[in-house]
């Protein structure tokens, strides 16, 4: 294995080769190159990748390329006519290629939505048809080998996913006996010809064992003939990534060898050539597993194209071959590096910092060819520091306590930028809580509360991590007052941030109650940063509902906004314990109509 390194404006890129092309010259390193005529015929010209003008085939060749796929159509002149296909036959012998041809059995394209009957194809019955399909292809199949070419390959029929002649021989419309009729007549055809040639059957959609299974026991049922099976593999026309197609496509061939004890090969396959390098590493680990398999080949669909079809694998700006077609070497490319990278190393996300000395950012910035400018680091989009050398280590001494968001900016001899992902972090040290107790936290007038008990007075920060589909408004109360009314913006894993003060020590309730009809936001965890020096709360110091005792005998009077006394209950099944006292939960859980009613009285006895 090979490794090289070629350096673009940008990028590095790691060429590496994966299999040995010059001793697997059995496998069929293919192109289908049916449009080449009518290129050659509007004046195309191709380079090879040294920016010099070949013959394409020339080019094709030196790319790896040992084999020529031709379609051929039922028409009398012209484009895949029997006179245009024994032409490149006749090219393909002279670079010492191997040919597939390609029986549409139709005067057009013939492919999953259209298997049209020749117009010079009158007679629509089965035993007509099955005549015709034996008649063109024993013809044209004479008139190559008269030119001395032997095709190794035979497609009877393209993409035959409903089988062929429509409606005739349309499998899903109870074509099934017909389709495996013109099948045969196609086979017999072949042999009678030259008894070398293989015989192919193609289907579309390579991932597909269901498909294959269905068409092939449908094949052998009604007692139709083939050498092997062909497949298209495209991962577009898919709606696969590259190595999900990879795989699906090679347990359907693995099963296929298996259930009708015959090769495979992949007749058409294709790729974006604006992702070209996803296209040249999809190809060579087809190819790759492929070889490994023991399977027969692979054919791109017309690599040579530009402009009109949108999947070749040529540029259309430079006439030159993509790296798309360095597969068909063995040779995979992968941009594996910007030349700069970079990437925080202090803080990470969700890390706590607590630094007396001020927050300390590091970030590890490094550059392949270039000497780096200089670096910038920004906390909360505002920019901390600039370093022109290293250690890239920015010190924020007015950092406040709370949650940041940081990153930094490098900037090469070039001009070239570099910015680091943002990292979210706390600073300062904070107790965390868990999740709250919630009460109709869909609704209005839900609620989400803590208990707290707080050693000192003073000022605390509040940051909440929460997930919410739309902005939602809600009024924060403190042992009953309400302290503020704040608003929660759309996001997932977002965090909001307002203060508080408790004006002495002692036990507290923190409570969150909805103002709009869609309820709160789901709140996952709350800190609590002092912001005066004072102790941070303990675990022991926070006490959810969940932690009461529940033998308390006291009784509670719990009232309606209005004064209206709505219920008598005990502690143990409606309040919170602070310390030795006793408070009412924010809301009855038995509501009438879904509102729930919101204490404003407390009664102990």
């Amino acid at each position: 294995m090979a490794l090289l390194w070629a350096v673009s404006a940008h990028a590095i890129t790691v060429t590496d080769t994966i299999f040995n092309r010059a001793a697997n010259e059995a496998f069929a390193f293919g192109a289908d190159v049916s449009f080449v005529p009518a290129m050659e015929g509007w004046g195309t010209k191709w380079l090879d990748k040294n920016g010099k003008q070949k013959d394409i085939l020339q080019i094709l060749k030196e790319q790896g390329i040992n084999s020529i796929r031709l379609r051929v159509w039922t028409v009398g002149s012209g484009a895949s006519s029997k006179q245009e296909v024994v032409a490149m036959c006749r090219r393909a012998k002279a670079k010492g290629m191997s040919v597939m041809i390609d029986f549409h059995y139709s005067d057009t394209w013939a492919d999953p939505g259209s298997q049209t009957i020749p117009a010079a194809w009158t007679d629509h019955s089965v035993d007509a048809l099955a005549q015709r399909v034996y008649d063109h292809t024993f013809d044209v199949l004479s008139a190559i080998k008269a030119e001395g070419v032997v095709p190794r390959w035979v497609q009877v029929g393209n993409e035959t996913k409903r089988g062929m002649l429509y409606p005739v021989g349309q499998t899903n419309k109870g074509g099934s006996v017909a389709f495996a009729r013109f099948v045969q007549a196609g086979y017999d055809a072949v042999k009678a010809v030259d008894e070398s040639m293989q015989v192919i059957v193609h289907l579309p959609d390579g991932h597909d064992n269901s498909l294959y299974r269905s068409i092939f026991d449908g094949l052998k049922k009604n007692g139709a003939k083939w050498d092997i099976i062909g497949l298209s593999a495209y991962p577009r026309w898919s709606h696969l990534d590259g190595p999900t197609m990879i795989t699906r496509t090679m347990a359907n061939i693995n099963d296929l060898k298996s259930r009708y004890k015959t090769p495979c090969m992949v007749v058409e396959t294709g790729h974006y050539p604006r992702e070209a390098l996803i296209g040249n590493q999809y190809l060579v680990g087809l190819m790759d597993k492929m070889i490994r398999g023991g399977d027969l080949g692979c054919f791109y669909w017309e690599p040579e194209s530009m402009g009109g079809y949108d999947m070749g694998a040529w540029d259309e700006a430079t006439r030159k071959p993509t790296v798309m077609m360095d597969a068909f070497l063995g040779v995979k490319h992968t941009e594996v590096s910007w030349l700069m990278r970079g990437q925080m190393t202090h803080p990470t996300s969700g890390q706590e910092v607590d630094d007396a000395d001020g927050l300390s950012l590091v970030t590890d910035m490094r550059h392949i060819r270039k000497r780096i400018q200089n670096v910038k680091f920004y906390v909360d989009k505002r920019l901390a520091c600039t370093l022109t050398s290293e250690p890239w280590e920015c010190r924020v001494a007015d950092a406040e306590p709370g949650i940041h968001s940081a990153w930094a900016k490098a900037t090469d001899s070039d001009g070239n930028t570099l910015q680091t992902d943002a990292v979210t972090f706390f600073y300062g040290r904070s107790a965390l809580l868990g999740t709250p107790i919630s009460v109709n936290a869909t609704q209005k007038d839900g609620t989400a509360s803590w208990g707290l008990s707080l050693a000192a007075a003073g000022r605390y920060r509040l940051v909440f991590e929460y997930s919410c589909e739309q902005t939602r408004g809600a009024v924060v109360w403190l042992n009953g007052d309400s302290i503020t009314r704040t608003y929660f913006d759309t996001g997932t894993d977002a965090f909001h941030t307002f203060d508080m003060e408790a004006t002495a020590p002692g036990n507290y309730e923190l409570r969150l109650v909805a103002t709009r009809a869609a309820g709160l936001p789901v709140v996952k965890t709350l800190r609590i940063f002092p912001l005066d020096g004072q102790p941070t709360p303990s675990a022991s110091d926070l006490t959810a509902v969940s932690d009461l005792r529940h033998d308390s005998p006291e009784m509670l009077e719990v009232y309606s906004l209005s004064g209206v006394l709505v219920a008598k209950t005990s502690s143990a099944s409606l309040g919170i314990r602070l310390g030795s006292r006793t408070s009412a939960v924010v809301a009855l859980p038995n509501c009438v109509g879904g509102t729930p009613y919101i204490v404003r009285k407390q009664r102990l006895k």
